[in-house]
């Protein structure tokens, strides 16, 4: 993948945008689009959050790994066939 460093305008504008970006160039002809990253804000007040890590930590065998999320989903997808 190509990269190209924005000028500070150009990144403060983007940081500015609420969604997808056209870029363009002088004469105003699209040259491409950006959707800029957005780290989104968690619904829950961090104390939730680290009471629920704190809960986590207390009882590591309720955790599950993704393969063996993925074995689950696949077993109850063979058994609703």
């Amino acid at each position: 993948m190509s990269q190209i460093v924005a000028t500070p305008e150009m990144a403060k504008q983007l940081a500015e945008a609420s969604g997808p970006v056209m870029i363009v160039n002088g004469e105003g002809t699209m040259i491409g689009y950006c959707t800029p990253v957005r780290f989104p804000h968690s619904p829950y007040p961090r104390e939730e959050i680290e009471r629920r890590r704190e809960e986590a930590r207390k009882h590591p065998e309720r955790l599950k790994t993704t393969a063996e999320v993925l074995a689950h989903l696949r077993q109850l997808e063979e058994e609703n066939k």
